[in-house]
């Protein structure tokens, strides 16, 4: 007897289950008896924020991936939008294709923009540096002089209420496409009897 066998993998949905566990693993660690003033979750909440985002990216692939199957979808480009290589530009084409309007000046595209640059402050943090300068005032000048590079730093931005807005943000992301398109891509496999 023979089979005809498909599959179709998405992974999605262990990414946001990954993100969701460690920010819960944060909130327990941040009950513990802390050492200094660093947060005990840092390191949990840094990673779930790190795959909340991932999560927004892979489950925006699945989407793209489905619609090019999808008789409803036959104006949406999969082969532009797998070749196309920055993320605004992928999303654009992605939304337009379900409908939706990108707005990054308000609610949750802007949030998904924040999401963004934070990300990339951490997967392409680089060091920089304060020259040797002379000041009078150990408290206040520090800060100063640091303060033009701040943009670059992503660590203040880890903690529990920052965490829980990546992983709320990336939910209502999924959710808006989900409802917008009717698609919701999971991991699947088929066997189809062809008889003797």
């Amino acid at each position: 007897m023979a089979y005809e066998y498909s599959a179709q993998s998405h992974d999605w949905d262990m990414t946001m289950l990954a993100a969701t566990q460690l920010i819960k693993a944060g909130i327990v660690a941040d009950q513990q008896e802390r050492t200094g003033n660093m947060s005990m979750g840092f390191a949990f909440f840094t990673g779930g924020m790190v795959l909340a985002f991932a999560a927004i990216e892979s489950f925006s692939a699945s989407i793209a991936f489905t619609m090019k199957g999808d008789a409803r979808f036959e104006a949406f480009d999969f082969d532009k939008y797998r070749h196309t290589k920055r993320f605004w530009d992928k999303m654009d084409l992605l939304c337009r294709a379900a409908g939706i309007e990108v707005d990054k000046s308000k609610g949750l595209f802007q949030r998904i923009e924040k999401m963004q640059h934070w990300r990339n402050l951490v997967t392409h943090a680089s060091p920089y540096e304060i020259e040797p300068t002379i000041i009078t005032d150990t408290t206040e000048a520090p800060q100063k002089l640091h303060k033009k590079w701040r943009h670059k730093d992503y660590l203040s931005l880890v903690g529990l209420e920052h965490a829980k807005m990546f992983h709320e943000t990336a939910l209502e992301f999924i959710n808006l496409i989900k409802d917008s398109t009717g698609l919701d891509p999971r991991a699947m496999a088929a066997y189809k009897n062809l008889g003797s």
